[in-house]
C-alpha cells in the first residue's frame, strides 16, 4: 500500500506543480482572491440585513426590523459598492496580476482592463412595466412621442440611453471580463515591452513619466478591443457579453451544478491533499470561475428578492463538506487509545473549530497515511452527496450568503443559507457521518500501536 501511495505521489507532484505554477492560472486565482476584502464587506452587510429583516419576518417580528431600518438602509448602500460591481473589481485585480507577470505598469494595466471591458458592454437599459388597464390610443401616441418610451397594449417599455446596465458589471459579466481582461492587458503589456511609448527626457519625474509611457499601449489595447466589439456586433447583431453569457458562461455554470461534476471536484480536492498537494490551490481557478460565480449570482438574486438561480456554490462546500476531517478528531476523543492521535486531536480541535485543518493533516498525519486514505476520501464524498440531495429536494435552502471560511461548522451552514435552521440539522448529520466513517479506522490505528 505504501509503495502504491509513493508511486502516485511521484506521478502527481509534477502535474499539480505545473498546474499550480501556470502563470495565467495563478493570475486568475490571485485576482479572485484580490476582490475578497470588498466582496466580504458587501456579503457581511447583506448577511446583517438578513438577520435584521428576513429572520425576524419568519417570526412576525416586524417591529424589530422597523427599529433597525436605518441600519438596513445603510447596509444596502454599502452593498451597492461591492457585489453588484464585482466584474469591475475583478478586472482591476486581473489587470494588475497579469502586468506583474510581464513586470510592467500594474496600475495602468488594471485601468486598461476596466476600460476595455466597458467598451464591450451595453450603453442602455430597457424595462417593461405592466399598466393596470389598456391605455387609450391618444395617450399611447403621446407616450410614444417621448424618446425612450414604447407602448404595446398595456405594456409600457422604457429605454434609458447612455447608462451602464448594472447586471453586466456583476456576476453575469465574469467570463467576458476574463476574456477581455486577458486580451486587452496582454496587448498593453506587449506594447510596453516593445517600447511603443512616448519618449520623455530623463528630467521628468517618475510619477509623471509612468502614465505618459502607458498612453500609446493603452490606446492600442482599447482600439483593438473596440474594433473587435464593433465587428462582432455588426456581424452578429448582439453584444459580445450577451453572446459569451449565452454560449459559454451559462452552459458551463449549469454543468457545474451536476452532482457528478461536484463529486469529481470533491474527490480531486481530497486526492491532491492526501499526497501533500494543496487541493484548494490546484483547483482554485476552476472553483472560483465556476462556483465563485454561482455564489455571486445567488447573492445578487437574494438581494433582489428573485428566484435563486443556482443550487450549489463555492460556499456550499464550506457550509457542508470541507469540515469533513472533524470526524477523525471526534472519533479519536471518543474511542481511540492511540496516544499520538489523542495528543494531535487535543492540539488540533481548536483550529479545526475554525476550519483550519493543517495541524491534524500533518500531525496525525493524514497526508501520505495509507490507513487514513480511504476515510479521508470517502467521508467528503458521502457528505457532499447528502448535502447535494438535501438541497436538491428542498430539505434545506440553497446557499445565498458569502460567509468567511473561518466560520465554525454548523454556524457556517446556518449563516450561509440565510438562517435556515434546517442547515444546522444537515451540518450535524454530516458531522455524525464523518465520525462514523472514521471510527473503525481510528480503532485500526489502536491495533497498529499495540503491535
Amino acid at each position: 500500500m505504501e509503495s502504491f501511495v509513493y508511486k502516485w505521489q511521484d506521478r502527481l507532484m509534477p502535474i499539480a506543480n505545473k498546474i499550480g505554477n501556470q502563470k495565467f492560472l495563478v493570475a486568475l486565482r490571485d485576482s479572485f482572491i484580490g476582490t475578497m476584502p470588498v466582496i466580504m464587506t458587501g456579503s457581511f452587510a447583506l448577511m446583517i440585513n438578513a438577520f435584521l429583516s428576513d429572520l425576524p419576518s419568519q417570526f412576525g417580528w416586524e417591529s424589530f426590523t422597523s427599529t433597525f431600518q436605518w441600519l438596513v438602509d445603510l447596509n444596502w448602500i454599502i452593498f451597492k459598492g461591492s457585489i453588484p460591481i464585482v466584474a469591475l473589481l475583478f478586472l482591476f485585480t486581473f489587470g494588475v496580476n497579469i502586468a506583474k507577470i510581464y513586470k510592467t505598469d500594474t496600475t495602468s494595466a488594471g485601468l486598461v482592463a476596466i476600460a476595455s471591458y466597458v467598451i464591450t458592454i451595453g450603453n442602455s437599459i430597457s424595462k417593461t412595466f405592466m399598466l393596470e388597464d389598456t391605455i387609450s390610443s391618444s395617450l399611447g401616441k403621446m407616450l410614444e412621442s417621448v424618446d425612450g418610451l414604447t407602448v404595446n397594449g398595456n405594456e409600457l417599455g422604457v429605454t434609458i440611453s447612455g447608462a451602464i446596465p448594472i447586471e453586466q458589471i456583476g456576476a453575469k459579466g465574469y467570463f467576458t471580463a476574463i476574456i477581455i481582461g486577458v486580451l486587452a492587458v496582454m496587448i498593453f503589456c506587449k506594447a510596453m515591452s516593445q517600447n511603443w511609448t512616448i519618449k520623455l527626457p530623463d528630467s521628468v519625474p517618475p510619477a509623471i513619466m509612468k502614465p505618459f509611457l502607458s498612453i500609446i499601449p493603452t490606446a492600442i489595447a482599447m482600439y483593438v478591443v473596440g474594433i473587435i466589439t464593433f465587428l462582432f456586433q455588426s456581424l452578429t447583431g448582439e453584444l459580445m457579453i450577451n453572446w459569451v453569457y449565452k454560449v459559454l458562461q451559462s452552459p458551463l455554470l449549469n454543468m457545474s451544478q451536476s452532482f457528478w461534476a461536484i463529486l469529481l471536484l470533491v474527490f480531486l480536492n481530497k486526492f491532491f491533499w492526501f499526497f501533500g498537494l494543496h487541493g484548494g490551490n490546484v483547483l482554485a481557478p476552476v472553483m472560483a470561475s465556476l462556483f465563485g460565480v454561482t455564489m455571486l449570482a445567488n447573492l445578487e438574486a437574494y438581494q433582489a428578492g428573485a428566484a435563486i438561480p443556482y443550487m450549489w456554490t463555492d460556499n456550499s462546500f464550506g457550509a457542508f463538506v470541507w469540515f469533513d476531517a472533524i470526524g477523525l478528531v471526534i472519533a479519536t476523543f471518543w474511542q481511540s487509545k492511540n496516544q499520538h492521535y489523542k495528543e494531535v486531536a487535543k492540539l488540533g480541535i481548536l483550529p479545526m473549530t475554525f476550519n483550519i485543518g493543517e495541524p491534524v493533516m500533518y500531525g496525525i498525519p493524514i497526508v501520505l497515511n495509507p490507513l487514513i486514505m480511504i476515510p479521508y476520501i470517502l467521508t467528503p464524498l458521502v457528505m457532499v452527496t447528502v448535502a447535494y440531495f438535501a438541497t436538491y429536494f428542498g430539505l434545506v435552502a440553497p446557499v445565498t450568503q458569502n460567509v468567511t471560511w473561518v466560520m465554525p461548522p454548523v454556524l457556517y451552514g446556518f449563516f450561509a443559507t440565510a438562517f435556515d435552521w434546517r442547515a444546522i440539522v444537515l451540518s450535524l448529520v454530516n458531522i455524525g457521518i464523518s465520525t462514523l466513517i472514521y471510527l473503525p479506522f481510528v480503532k485500526m490505528a489502536d491495533k497498529q500501536q499495540e503491535v
